[in-house]
């Protein structure tokens, strides 16, 4: 079975750290096609480039290409350790950085206009969406009230686009599950782990497995069937029938 299946192992990381400049974003592009054409159906890339978050135009090719080909890109944050020196000591870049930079991340992409221009485009981002579920409405009231700041280039409110995001599972804490799904929808979550990683789950899926309000059925999408549909495969081609 796990030769046949499609997972997260067959997730490209695009190095686009490495691209400052709009010429190679066609590089990026075509290294998506090339993949593709192996059997890729997503990739991971970080929570800005550089200077640029990801709302910024020179990746608007690579999000026409990923959108086009119908894959997914899995955003990870890092670089937490450019905040500054008040970061430095207990594990805060992990602990608090990285939510932060998720939560900017999720907010460049609906600020950004990125979901209007580009509706088919699927985004996961790691860890639950960071920090953003708890700041969705702060972020939502901000949008309202300071347009002049806020709306500047998408005319469609945060939490109008918000529930075309999807997320991994890995929260810790069933209260923090209970605010990601009213954040994104349960269709819109699929398994997260981490691993090898030590903030991930040390028992995989436990949080999923041992949330209250789910059924069997729901225990089933967030563990297995969500991440069939986000990834658009084939869930009889995922395994090897002879076995």
């Amino acid at each position: 079975m796990r030769k046949k299946m499609m997972s997260w192992e067959s997730t490209k990381n695009l190095e686009t750290e490495n691209v400052q400049a709009a010429s190679s974003i066609g590089i990026v592009s075509e290294e998506v096609r090339r993949c593709v054409a192996l059997g890729m159906r997503a990739f991971e890339i970080g929570s800005h480039v550089g200077e640029k978050s990801l709302d910024h135009a020179d990746f608007w090719p690579l999000y026409k290409v990923c959108e086009e080909l119908s894959v997914v890109l899995f955003v990870h944050p890092w670089d937490m350790h450019s905040w500054d020196d008040r970061l430095s000591k207990y594990w805060m870049p992990w602990l608090v950085g990285m939510p932060s930079e998720t939560a900017q991340a999720i907010c460049s992409v609906l600020m950004g206009n990125i979901l209007v221009l580009f509706p088919r485009l699927r985004f996961c981002f790691a860890h639950g969406g960071g920090s953003y579920p708890i700041i969705r409405g702060r972020v939502a009231h901000g949008y309202n009230v300071r347009p002049d700041l806020c709306a500047t280039e998408c005319k469609v409110g945060p939490e109008q686009l918000d529930g075309l995001l999807w997320t991994d599972s890995l929260v810790h804490d069933p209260k923090a599950l209970d605010l990601l799904i009213s954040t994104v929808g349960k269709e819109h979550i699929v398994l997260g782990t981490d691993y090898p990683f030590p903030l991930g789950e040390l028992e995989v899926g436990k949080v999923v497995e041992e949330y209250k309000s789910f059924g069997e059925s729901d225990r089933r999408d967030l563990l297995w069937n969500n991440a069939v549909n986000m990834l658009q495969l084939d869930e009889n081609s995922l395994f090897n029938k002879d076995h």
